[in-house]
């Protein structure tokens, strides 16, 4: 019986250092007013991209004041669909639910566009919406080729 008693002892020991040694993933933090400019700066815009304030980025990705820590956005002339979005929720129930309204943006832009504007449909099909952990990206470009290399190069 003290065998026993000492390998499970022993097994207990092992397991409880190995798991010890292994870290959490740190979820991913971003410098998003670096970020906004680095995208801004790509040349993967074909049109002139201001800044606008967080109202205006609420209107139109739907989240009141206390669901965004933080946003980053830029917006074409408006005769383009171009725009950066870079917004920091609160939490990740906040982060699915502005993640899940930039989907619907792409769609809204598109009945928008479509008839006014029937070459932005590409820059729309090609459109970049994505979440990692509470952060939401919506991009919208004439090469999204450029941002996604942009994007890809947080990661190293």
């Amino acid at each position: 019986m003290k065998r026993v008693g000492l390998a499970f002892l022993a097994f207990c020991m092992v397991f409880g250092a190995l798991t010890g040694c292994t870290e959490k993933a740190k979820p991913a933090e971003y410098d998003l007013e670096a970020l906004g400019k680095q995208i801004a700066d790509s040349g993967a815009f074909s049109d002139i991209l201001s800044p606008v304030n967080k109202e205006i980025a609420a209107s139109f990705y739907g989240f009141e004041d206390a669901e965004v820590t933080e946003c980053v956005e830029y917006c074409s002339t408006g005769a383009t669909t171009e725009e950066i979005a870079l917004i920091k929720c609160a939490d990740e129930e906040a982060a699915a639910k502005i993640s899940a309204n930039a989907k619907a943006r792409v769609e809204t832009q598109r009945t928008i566009y479509e008839s006014y504007a029937p070459l932005e449909m590409p820059k729309l099909d090609d459109a970049i919406v994505t979440q990692d952990g509470l952060y939401v990206f919506y991009i919208v470009s004439a090469d999204s080729a450029k941002v996604q290399a942009v994007l890809d190069g947080l990661k190293k």
